[in-house]
């Protein structure tokens, strides 16, 4: 797998915190619970990296008066973008 442990748990801290809420539509929902248990199995394929960079990419905003989590955020952008072009 790509990422740090470290961002892994932010990963799945953020996808179960943001992306698993039963007030988002059932699709939207069903597809992070698919991230997450990809993440946990080390299966990630280029949807589950398109998923990541979305959500992440949605999320980097909220983080920004917290230097350290944003710094985290931008890498795994970073990594995950990388991540997609070789798929």
């Amino acid at each position: 797998m790509p990422y740090l442990s470290e961002e892994v748990a932010v990963l799945e801290g953020l996808i179960g915190a943001y992306f698993t809420s039963p007030s988002l539509p059932e699709e939207l929902r069903q597809d992070y619970i698919t991230v997450h248990r990809h993440i946990e199995n080390d299966e990630l394929t280029r949807a589950d990296y398109q998923r990541i960079h979305s959500a992440v990419d949605f999320l980097l905003p909220l983080h920004k008066s917290s230097p350290s989590d944003y710094k985290l955020l931008v890498g795994v952008l970073t990594k995950t973008t990388s991540m997609l072009a070789a798929h």
